[in-house]
């Protein structure tokens, strides 16, 4: 969990702005992505993700050259970052408490192939149960952060460092990860910014944009370089 003994010794590099617009008119990711976006790619691999929630979410390597799909177990994949050759798979789940997870994977082909579960029939009837092709395993993975009470919408770099988004579901802070916990570098806002499935969508100017909707508010953060800025509409 965040707690307030977790402070960071540097000032925040960062430049944090609430806004609270009535006029401004709604976005959705459909207005950041067309077809051809895909969750994560680079020279070797495309990464695809699915979810099922508290039933377990997979996250999959496919090798452009050869066609095989790597995956591991990830509830639920938010998205996937490539620091210094390594890929960063931050996850989080808002189920009970919340809960959050960020592996690190030095080589893709390290973990398990995917395959889909095999049939089951009861009665002459296959059965199929939610989360049953997600993966279980954690093989060819290191975890960095494990843990409970905490959701995370986002990981993104700033100056070869990876910085987080993050909520307590009362207040949203910007953090690192140091000795497997959060952080906190600064405070984002102090309503809890928070959504069942996050999404960030990654523009080619490189923005970096997170949609949130619940109960009590609703909008996006938007993250340039080292500006981040929340649209909160009413």
């Amino acid at each position: 969990m965040i707690s307030a003994s977790m402070s960071y010794a540097q000032k925040s590099p960062f430049v944090i702005k609430e806004v609270v617009d009535t006029l401004a008119e709604k976005k959705s990711p459909g207005d950041f992505i067309n077809s051809n976006y895909v969750f994560f790619e680079d020279d070797e691999y495309i990464a695809t993700k699915t979810c099922s929630g508290e039933w377990g979410g997979t996250v999959k390597f496919k090798n452009k050259k050869s066609g095989i799909e790597y995956a591991c177990s990830s509830s639920c994949p938010v998205m996937v970052n490539k620091m210094s050759g390594k890929y960063i798979v931050t996850s989080t789940l808002a189920h009970l408490r919340g809960s959050s997870r960020i592996i690190e994977i030095d080589n893709p082909q390290s973990m398990s192939v995917f395959k889909l579960s095999k049939p089951r029939k009861k009665h002459g009837v296959i059965i199929k149960y939610v989360g049953d092709d997600e993966s279980k395993s954690m093989q060819g993975t290191r975890s960095l952060i494990d843990t409970i009470g905490v959701l995370t919408l986002a990981s993104f770099p700033y100056q070869g460092e990876l910085f987080h988004v993050v909520t307590d579901f009362h207040t949203t802070f910007l953090a690192k990860i140091s000795d497997g916990k959060f952080v906190n570098v600064d405070t984002i806002s102090e309503k809890s910014i928070w959504t069942y499935n996050p999404q960030v969508i990654r523009t080619t100017d490189n923005k970096y944009i997170i949609f949130f909707d619940n109960k009590e508010t609703n909008g996006y953060i938007e993250i340039l370089d080292n500006t981040i800025v929340l649209m909160r509409y009413k």
